[in-house]
């Protein structure tokens, strides 16, 4: 059994509001929030800067070198713990389209359960995020539109029979989606659109079938705000909306807009990945975006705390931009044990200090 401890912070961010706060942590669970000063209640740890609920990240490809497409057991620990040693403390890990026997041998190579194989303080691993390859080829960007296919049942089910898929991204308006809308959702996991021309009906139809979320806003998708899926994110609110918010794949333009508009239903998201996307080298550039051999962008190579930062330096405030990283990607997947410093909730907790850097702990258990 752990020793139990609290800690006394200046700044946290409890029930949306950023204030003082005495935590106090037990197994693994918060079991007390107040705002008076720190208890005596086991250890001690007073904290500079802004305590938050744990990052979550709902589409992530990869991290440094380890893309969880092609990682073994091993590899997804080693990936999950840097991802804690950067404030994220739960992630649905994604793979882009490949051959669906391809993509249920990754997700049986690479799942590394709940419990540690390394010993290593990780991020929890919430379920996969596959993001095709149910997808429209007009808006395939960095998809390998040859693996496309429809969202059939045959398709689909080896996917949803490993019973570790989170999230599906698909498009639609392909053959068959309404159908695959309701069997995701029927197992347990959301769905996404992306890589998508659906138009404004085929989102209405979309979203009665089940379809609760839209995987990166702008991206891969027609930019009219007055149709389509733009449309859909600003009247369907049913839908949780996943947001870049990089400034590489949105300007600060868009990030304002989206805050304005939209902030309650945004789920900050990094679309991060290895050096590697399939098998063609990803060369990182200063502007935090990887890039093909042909100079279009591949995606970030940037994690969530650095997302959260760029959205803040583009007018967003701190508040809305954690609880976009937070409480609403919590929700979105069902966990209500994560995504709040509240009594009950899993004691996953993200500390950005004064300095610039992070402080994180899982379950109560500091990442070092």
């Amino acid at each position: 059994m752990a020793q139990p401890f609290s800690i006394g912070a200046e700044s946290a961010l409890i029930d949306g509001v950023i204030t003082s706060a005495s935590i106090e942590i037990t197994d693994g669970f918060i079991t007390s929030v107040t705002t008076s000063p720190p208890s005596l209640f086991g250890d001690v740890i007073l904290v500079e800067g802004v305590l938050s609920p744990g990052l979550i990240d709902c589409q992530i490809n990869g991290i440094a070198d380890i893309n969880f497409f092609d990682a073994d057991k091993e590899q997804m620990e080693e990936a999950l713990a840097s991802l804690a040693r950067h404030g994220v403390t739960a992630c649905t890990p994604s793979m882009i389209s490949a051959p669906i026997g391809e993509l249920v041998a990754a997700i049986n190579g690479s799942d590394c359960g709940e419990s540690s194989l390394t010993g290593l303080v990780r991020a929890r691993h919430l379920g996969y995020h596959i993001e095709g390859p149910f997808l429209s080829e007009d808006f395939a960007r960095a998809h390998n539109a040859r693996f496309f296919v429809e969202p059939t049942r045959e398709n689909l089910l080896p996917l949803l029979d490993t019973h570790r898929i989170a999230i599906v991204t698909l498009a639609p308006e392909r053959a068959g989606a309404l159908d695959a809308i309701a069997s995701i959702r029927e197992a347990g996991a959301i769905a996404s659109v992306g890589h998508s021309g659906a138009d404004f009906q085929q989102m209405v139809d979309a979203v009665a079938a089940g379809l609760n979320m839209i995987t990166h806003l702008f991206n891969g998708m027609t930019k009219d705000i007055d149709q389509g899926i733009i449309r859909a994110a600003r009247e369907l609110d049913q839908l949780t909306i996943g947001f870049i918010a990089d400034g590489i794949h949105n300007d600060g333009d868009r990030i304002r807009w989206a805050f304005e508009n939209l902030s309650e239903r945004i789920a900050l998201v990094t679309d991060s990945l290895s050096n590697r996307l399939g098998d063609e080298v990803v060369t990182a550039r200063a502007d935090g975006g990887g890039y093909r051999s042909d100079g279009t962008l591949a995606g970030s190579r940037l994690t969530l705390d650095q997302v959260i930062a760029r959205a803040v330096a583009s007018g967003v405030p701190l508040t809305q931009a954690l609880l976009s990283a937070t409480r609403v990607p919590a929700r979105l997947l069902g966990r209500g044990d994560l995504g709040e410093i509240a009594v009950g909730a899993r004691a996953d907790l993200t500390l950005f200090t004064e300095g610039g850097s992070i402080r994180t702990w899982v379950g109560g258990v500091e990442v070092t």
